[in-house]
């Protein structure tokens, strides 16, 4: 399996990794998590860039998958519940991948056809909050002394990550009843608010752009 990784800053190295089979989802664990870290450092903010990870199966040859077929929509995951979602951002997101797709010269297949891949993309949002204080010291009226008082306070960010992920809908494993990914890129952040429509699809042009041996003959 090869794995590369790039954020809106900077690449850095690629890290290679070869494994007996092929990358199989096993799924993503959300969780509401409480603690007493504030909001990450800047130097640690890696996630506000929009970071792309990218990895596939180095044993595959994609010129023998020659169709593919995509959902309708994005399966929006949090600690409270899952739902397909189709806004705009959804849709320019699925066709992004569709011109990609296309680009490297997979053909769409019909809805009765069964195609060689199959694409799936969710995005699982999770929130972290976190506590702090500070010291305080107050004044008591009827000992003339003053007393420590620490208020504590509350905050939270929320982090999401899109997953695309490449099924291999050709050679499925009958006897451990497997579907195997065979390509997989990962687009994570922090939701400040500020990410555009136009810097999520840009970011899926580049897991792409990171995937070049995604592709086949027409």
């Amino acid at each position: 399996m090869n794995r590369k990784f790039y954020n809106s800053k900077q690449y850095s190295n690629n890290i290679n990794m070869k494994a007996k089979l092929g990358l199989l989802i096993l799924g993503v664990g959300m969780a509401f998590t409480l603690s007493c870290t504030k909001y990450p450092a800047e130097t640690d903010r890696l996630l506000e860039d929009l970071a792309v990870i990218t990895q596939y199966d180095t044993k595959v040859d994609f010129n023998t998958y020659k169709t593919y077929s995509i959902t309708s929509y994005i399966m929006k995951v949090t600690d409270k519940d899952t739902i397909p979602i189709t806004d705009q951002t959804a849709v320019a997101v699925l066709a992004e991948i569709d011109k990609n797709m296309q680009a490297r010269g997979f053909v769409k297949s019909a809805s009765a056809v069964k195609p060689d891949l199959g694409i799936e993309v969710f995005y699982f949002e999770n929130t972290t909050v976190y506590t702090y204080y500070y010291d305080y010291w107050g004044y008591y009226p009827y000992g003339g002394y003053y007393y420590p008082y620490y208020p504590v306070y509350y905050a939270s960010y929320t982090t999401g990550l899109a997953s695309i992920q490449l099924m291999d809908l050709k050679n499925v494993d009958p006897v451990k009843q497997l579907i195997y990914c065979r390509w997989n890129a990962g687009i994570r952040g922090l939701l400040t608010g500020t990410h555009t429509t136009s810097d999520i699809t840009a970011r899926v042009d580049q897991a792409f752009i990171q995937t070049p041996q995604l592709q086949t003959t027409p």
